[in-house]
């Protein structure tokens, strides 16, 4: 009989490695990778609004590479290491045709942006960046300090910075050089001021995995050390319910500040 942590790992997993075959080819599709490109340009097509007409094609690819592995390049620029997307041409291939798809036709982006807005297909494309992001976070950030020569598993801090860096590295490059706007422009990132939901669930995630994984901290809190599969999955768990929390956050703090000012305009209309 299986157990909680033999279910939770086949489920994230088999997500993680679900794909789609393409008729008359040998190729399969990942199904997450797809809906990941499309989260990341939907967004950056969504955040441009009416100006998306004022950025050019490089521009625009560029910005959402960025937002796409920004986290993953950071740690490999610190660890001084190629970057991973460089090694995958799958990647390129998924990543550029959807930004060409989303910017060269308007239906695409209404397309995207109705099913967006039906509660399961939303969670579906949150399942999608979470899932991506925590492996990222394990397999890249955490997991590469330790196969890392220079630096190895006993650097923890190395592992805290570049986990947490690998889940939230792209939207502090997003915001620093405010690269969601048609006209860049360098300044302090507000995440240094105010810790975004993105990079407090990124540190936790990052935390409870070195946690999970580490012998000397199971043993003095007297918890059970899980595997690198198991630990990962729980991860996957932890970051999902952090992203849909802030999720939600994110739209009732947008509610609230549209019921204040539809308050405010009614009371400026009665004093006149």
């Amino acid at each position: 009989m299986s157990t909680l942590n033999d279910q939770v790992v086949d489920l994230v997993f088999g997500l993680a490695h679900l794909s789609v075959d393409i008729p008359f080819t040998n190729y399969s599709l990942p199904v997450l990778d797809v809906l990941f490109a499309l989260l990341i340009n939907y967004s950056y097509r969504s955040a441009l609004g009416v100006s998306h007409n004022q950025v050019g094609w490089y521009q625009g690819l560029l910005a959402t590479l960025v937002m796409a592995t920004g986290g993953g390049c950071t740690v490999s620029v610190l660890r001084g290491e190629p970057f991973g997307i460089l090694k995958s041409n799958e990647f390129w291939g998924i990543h550029c045709s959807t930004y060409v798809a989303m910017f060269s036709n308007p239906y695409v982006y209404q397309l995207v942006d109705l099913l967006i807005n039906i509660p399961v297909v939303e969670h579906a494309f949150t399942l999608s960046d979470s899932i991506l992001r925590t492996l990222a976070m394990v397999q890249v950030g955490i997991e590469g300090v330790n196969s890392n020569p220079n630096l190895g598993t006993d650097k923890l801090v190395a592992k805290i910075i570049c986990g947490t860096l690998a889940g939230c590295g792209g939207g502090l490059w997003i915001d620093a050089f405010r690269l969601n706007q048609p006209n860049w422009s360098f300044s302090t990132p507000r995440l240094l001021h105010i810790a975004s939901i993105d990079m407090k669930i990124s540190l936790a995630t990052s935390l409870f995995y070195i946690g999970t994984t580490t012998p000397a901290f199971v043993e003095y809190l007297s918890l059970p050390l899980l595997k690198a599969e198991e630990a990962q999955a729980w991860s996957v768990i932890m970051l999902t319910s952090g992203l849909v929390y802030g999720s939600y956050t994110n739209k009732l703090a947008k509610r609230t500040k549209a019921l204040q000012e539809l308050k405010e305009k009614s009371l400026d209309e009665k004093s006149e």
